[in-house]
């Protein structure tokens, strides 16, 4: 009889190792997208509701020399108290 068939030699431990890494590392990608989705999710939400916001405080651009453009979005800015 032959008493070393009980225990794993060590490339099988390694094989398991391996195993246990690849499955850890499946289980953080996967957590990691989720979490990425959720906050590209979380965004684009902010960006519409921005959007809805200043939809309606548009003007007109006022456009000066050189290809510089300014947005005016309050004629508030120059009066005074």
């Amino acid at each position: 009889m032959n008493a070393r068939n009980d225990v794993k030699r060590p490339s099988d431990q390694s094989l398991d190792a391996r195993l246990v890494l690849a499955g850890a590392q499946l289980r953080f990608a996967a957590r990691v997208d989720f979490l990425v989705a959720r906050w590209l999710e979380r965004c684009a939400t902010n960006v519409e509701a921005a959007q809805r916001l200043f939809k309606t405080d548009r003007k007109p651009r006022r456009e000066f020399g050189m290809g510089v453009s300014l947005v005016v979005s309050s004629t508030r800015w120059d009066e005074s108290p």
